[in-house]
């Protein structure tokens, strides 16, 4: 079960394009290329952890950079990427295949005013594999920023030759734009089509201007990285900032208390309550269904 938001408030103009993730290839097997629209994705989850400003952006930007790594090396499983910033601050990114879910958190000391990225912080990934397996790789997060790391871990740790960028564009405190792109080098690719587009790359260093003029619209996006070179759009799927929490998780959660705070709670009749850190949803658990956890099997 999934939680999602249904605030009338939202900000979306009837005519935005939706959030999504296309993935295309050219047809003469030079690139892969996926390209993701998340503004509406990255305004829920800076609404819900009441992020903004700088570090609103940075979250958005740790969001949109899961999505892609996903995408690029696991999309039937989940992956999380965490940030580990320069001041005892933290994040996580965690994204799913199913229904196109992504969610994340943000953590803090208590003297700490925001997550920050700097020359000491660290980004580790972490990869659902088949057979629930998992596969962990941490990399350096400095002045390149988040784009820069996830560069870095697909070339270092996955040996994948990718060009990365994601970007998340505000106006004040308030999310505008966001959105991102993996262009990937495929072993077919010739000298021509490699020269054509490292060129064309070049168009796309500062993300953030192209984002704001096309509202990160991902067709558009693609478009333009593989603009006249004949391609094959291979997925075309909605993403979505919700929860996989549910009250069947949540009773989990309390069964790890252990027997004798279980029957102290129940013999009180106390209602236990859970707060889920991704989505601020509030789950209770009553002493009839703590009983449940109490019976003999």
């Amino acid at each position: 079960m999934s939680t999602r938001s249904t605030d009338s408030t939202s900000s979306k103009h009837p005519d935005s394009p939706a959030d999504r993730v296309i993935r295309a290839v050219t047809e003469d097997g030079s690139f892969r290329v996926i390209a993701l629209r998340t503004t509406e994705l990255v305004r829920e989850g800076a609404r819900i952890h009441g992020l903004v400003g700088a570090e609103a952006r940075l979250f958005g930007e740790l969001l949109t950079a899961s999505i892609l790594i996903r995408e690029t090396m696991s999309p039937g499983h989940r992956v999380q990427v965490g940030l580990s910033g320069t001041d005892g601050g933290s994040m996580v990114a965690d994204t799913h295949p199913q229904d196109g879910i992504t969610r994340g958190f943000v953590s803090r000391a208590s003297d700490v005013e925001q997550v920050r990225l700097g020359a000491n912080s660290l980004i580790r990934v972490t990869r659902t594999l088949p057979r629930n397996q998992v596969h962990q790789s941490v990399v350096e997060a400095g002045a390149d920023g988040v784009s820069g790391a996830m560069m870095s871990y697909l070339q270092g740790s996955e040996q994948v030759t990718a060009t990365l960028g994601v970007a998340t564009v505000m106006d004040g405190e308030r999310v505008v734009a966001s959105g991102g792109y993996v262009v990937q080098l495929l072993p077919e690719c010739q000298q021509g089509p490699l020269m054509v587009m490292t060129e064309r790359l070049g168009d796309f260093a500062f993300l953030d201007d192209f984002l704001l003029r096309h509202d990160a619209d991902a067709d558009v996006l693609v478009d333009e990285l593989l603009y006249g070179m004949p391609n094959e759009r291979l997925a075309d799927s909605p993403v979505v900032y919700a929860c996989v929490c549910s009250a069947d998780r949540a009773l989990g959660a309390i069964a790890t208390l252990g027997t004798d705070a279980l029957n102290q709670a129940v013999a009180a009749g106390e209602v236990l309550s859970l707060t889920c850190e991704y989505c601020n949803h509030v789950w209770e658990v009553p002493p009839e269904q703590m009983r449940s956890l109490l019976a003999p099997n």
